[in-house]
This record gives structure tokens, C-alpha cells and sequence, in this order.
């Protein structure tokens, strides 16, 4: 019997006791030629010892968590949150929908500028201001009244080219968009490249420029993307936002008016960094307890605001930069935001039963009013209707307001024809499904109208 003979039963009985299952050889012993390791070499003999079929898995179980834990590492290094705004959105629309106008001056608004183009920036004009003293700066601009539906088709576009990137986009505004990408580890490598592909992206498909910030936080995203306008990208990396922020005007924090920078400014602050050392006590003192809290927040990278794929309700709301006090301006905000929520509820098969509109005005207070309607619905038109009852409650006369929004809430599932006892309700669903089919729709919101 050879030496190998003589050492297989112990193999197989070691084998067993560990729990591993022994190896059914092909072909006897005798004809096996077996290499033994280095290290079971012994003078004058050799032994063999057969190799456990547990060492490449135990390899390969090493290599795959530590792929597993360099995603990890690479998730942690790379700021997951992206803002993306669209610049100049309603101006730039008007310069896509109108060749001539592309390379000029455009202002948009009645009375007041409601968007101004790059080139009207150029000579000082800008969002808020009256149009008399706008046109006065820049007396080649072009003055256009808005058409706020194409707005908010173009915007809906932007949104659904974001959501090829990543599912997790929310709409802040109409031009703004959060977009997480803690989920989609496989882009972190090319995590820059993902980003210039998003900007051309939109650009070729809508003709639209977008301004790109990312962080780990939302607030330094947002104020990363404002700060590289116009098609800029800025990406500030986690652990360096206090250094990022420090040097900056506090006019360019989200949260800090330009009521609040003149206050600031004339107790000689006038950056971030000098506002972070202001202690929280003071500031609430100073701005009140909630915008004090936010401020203090703010200076240094924190955010208690989450993105959020899966949501309860259903809002949309549109920044006016600088503010505004025009009625229509204000009006046609309430109807596309109506518009775009009753789109949002018919394609989730969702009806609201209750609608909120919440207005943020130039001076940083707020108000919002939320009721609950007489029946669930979908249908843009009875929303309109509650959301302007409801703006009417929470404007307040001569104040400028910054931001509109319209929200629907308590989401039920949508009721079948047969459920809708209702003739006009009836008649009202299947107008707004075949508006919404229209090939015409792609061509702006009121390419296809209601007839009476």
C-alpha cells in the first residue's frame, strides 16, 4: 500500500468531523499524480494533502465583501444630494419657443419682471424690480407678457429627463429640483461625468441651460448651484462645506433675505463664516425663534429637510425671485400649479381630498391654509377653484410674495366611472384623460383647450 493509500481514510474522517462532504474521486489513488504544498514537504517522503474545496469560496467571499466595503467608503466620499436649476426658465422658454429672440434682451412679466434673461442681466435688470426701471436699464430688451403654461410643460420635461438618472427627484419649485443618488453606488465613480451628461442632456433636448450643485446637505447643494449660474457645476465635497461657505455674502445662503443681509450688514457681517459665530440665542432674539433656528442651521451645512421618493401627498410650487405683487403674475402661478398637480394625481390613478396653499413672501414670513374638498378629486379645474379661495385667505395685500405653492393630500385611489354618480364629474374625467393623451400636449399646456 503506498503512502497516499495509507493517508486518504484520514483525509475523508477529518473531513467528515468538520462537516464537509469528501471528494468522489474519478480514478483510484495510484494514477492520481498529487502536488504536494512547500510547506508538507519532509525529507525523504513526500505527503499529500488534498485541497479543500472551501478555500476559493472563502476567497472569494473575502474579495466580494471587500468590493462591498469599497462602495461603502465611495458612497461616504461622494455628496449624494444634487440640486438642479433651471436658469431663467421662463425667459429662456420664450427664447426656445422664438428663435428671434435667442442672444437678446427678454424680460417677462406684466409691471413687474417675473424672469430675466442673461443678456438683460448684463445691464442690470433682474426678477423683482419694476419693468419701467428695468426697461430704463436695458432699453434694447424685449418685452414679452409670459405664457406660464409653456413654463410649466418645459419644466415637466426637465423632471422627467432627471428621473432617467436617478427615481428619487422632488420638485421644489418649478425650476428647482433635488435629486438623491445615495441609491445608484454605480455612479459614484463618475459621479462628475454623470452630472455634465445630465446638464447636455437637458440642453439637447429642451434647449434649456441648468446650474448643477452637489452636497451633502440640501441647502449648500442649492446655494453650490446658485452660486456657479449660469450652466455651472459645482461639487463640494463632504467635510469641506464649512470651508466652502465661510467666504460667501450671506445674501447667498438660502434662508437669508436681503431684508435680513442689510440688518446683518450694518453690524458689520457680511459673510458666512462671521454669521456662523453668532451664537443660536441671538439670532433668535434677532430673526425669531423658527428663522433664527434655520439660519443658525444653515451657516453651518445642515438641512432637516429630506428628499423623499415616496410621498403622501402631491405639492408643486413656483419661486418668484425678488417677489411680486402682480395679481395676474400671481394668478397664472395658481393655474399651472393646478394644472401640473391635477397631471400628477391622473397619472398616479390618485384623487386628493384635501388642497393646501402655502405662501412665502419677501420679508421671510409665511402662511399657509389647507381645506378639505366636498369630494376627492383629480380634475385641475375644481382644484383651481379651492386653491384661489384659499390664496385669497393667506395673501396678504401689499406685501410681495416669493414663493406660491399648491399641495393635494389624503390621496385615495381613483374612482371608476360607475363609482361617479356625478354627469358633469363624469364628463369632466374623461376630458381631462384624452387633454392629457394629446399628442398637442408636448407642445405647451394650452395647446389643447376645454371647450364649454
Amino acid at each position: 500500500m503506498s503512502a497516499c493509500e495509507n493517508v486518504t481514510p484520514a483525509i475523508l474522517e477529518s473531513s467528515n468531523s468538520l462537516g464537509l462532504k469528501p471528494r468522489v474521486l474519478a480514478a483510484p489513488l495510484s494514477q492520481l499524480k498529487l502536488r504536494p504544498p512547500k510547506e508538507e514537504q519532509v525529507r525523504g517522503e513526500q505527503h499529500s494533502v488534498l485541497q479543500q474545496p472551501a478555500s476559493a469560496g472563502k476567497r472569494w467571499r473575502v474579495a466580494a465583501i471587500w468590493r462591498a466595503l469599497g462602495k461603502v467608503r465611495a458612497a461616504k466620499k461622494t455628496p449624494h444630494v444634487v440640486h438642479v436649476k433651471v436658469d431663467e426658465l421662463f425667459a429662456s422658454v420664450e427664447q426656445v419657443l422664438n428663435p428671434n429672440l435667442r442672444g437678446k434682451p427678454v424680460l417677462v412679466g406684466r409691471g413687474v419682471v417675473a424672469s430675466a434673461s442673461c443678456e438683460a442681466k448684463l445691464h442690470g435688470a433682474k426678477t423683482g424690480t419694476n419693468l419701467v426701471d428695468a426697461v430704463h436699464l436695458c432699453p434694447t430688451a424685449i418685452v414679452v407678457p409670459g405664457q406660464y403654461e409653456h413654463y410649466a410643460e418645459f419644466a415637466e420635461r426637465v423632471r422627467h429627463i432627471l428621473e432617467t438618472y436617478t427615481p428619487a427627484v422632488e420638485t421644489a419649485s418649478l425650476d428647482d429640483f433635488y435629486l438623491d443618488f445615495s441609491g445608484s453606488a454605480r455612479l459614484h465613480a463618475e459621479f462628475e461625468g454623470t452630472l455634465r451628461r445630465l446638464q447636455a442632456e437637458v440642453l439637447g433636448r429642451t434647449g434649456l441651460h441648468v446650474s448643477v450643485g452637489a452636497a451633502r446637505s440640501k441647502v449648500v447643494a442649492s446655494t453650490a448651484s446658485r452660486l456657479e449660474r449660469s450652466c455651472g457645476l459645482r461639487i463640494v465635497q463632504p467635510g469641506t462645506e464649512g470651508t466652502f461657505l465661510a467666504p460667501l455674502s450671506v445674501e447667498k445662503l438660502q434662508g437669508v433675505g436681503h431684508a435680513h443681509a442689510v440688518a446683518l450688514a450694518e453690524q458689520g457681517i457680511t459673510t458666512i463664516g462671521q454669521l456662523r459665530r453668532i451664537p443660536k440665542p441671538v439670532l433668535a432674539a434677532a430673526f425669531g425663534d423658527e428663522i433664527g433656528e434655520q439660519i443658525w442651521e444653515c451657516t453651518r451645512g445642515f438641512d432637516r429637510r429630506e428628499s423623499s421618493l415616496a410621498s403622501a401627498s402631491v405639492s408643486r410650487a413656483t419661486t418668484i425671485e425678488d417677489g411680486t405683487v402682480d395679481r395676474d403674475l400671481l394668478s397664472g402661478s395658481l393655474e399651472y400649479l393646478s394644472a401640473r398637480i391635477g397631471v400628477a394625481l391622473r397619472e398616479r390613478g390618485k384623487q386628493a381630498g384635501t388642497i393646501g396653499v402655502r405662501v412665502r413672501f419677501v420679508d421671510h414670513s409665511g402662511a399657509q391654509q389647507t381645506a378639505r374638498l366636498a369630494s376627492p378629486t383629480n380634475d385641475e379645474h375644481e382644484l383651481l377653484i379651492a386653491a384661489k379661495e384659499l390664496f385669497a385667505e393667506v395673501a396678504a395685500q401689499g406685501v410681495a410674495v416669493r414663493q406660491v405653492g399648491v399641495s393635494a393630500a389624503n390621496l385615495a385611489g381613483e374612482r371608476r366611472e360607475h363609482e361617479t354618480f356625478d354627469a358633469d364629474a363624469r364628463r369632466r374625467k374623461y376630458l381631462n384623460r384624452e387633454e392629457h393623451r394629446a399628442p398637442g400636449r408636448r407642445y405647451g399646456w394650452d395647446a389643447v383647450l376645454q371647450g364649454s
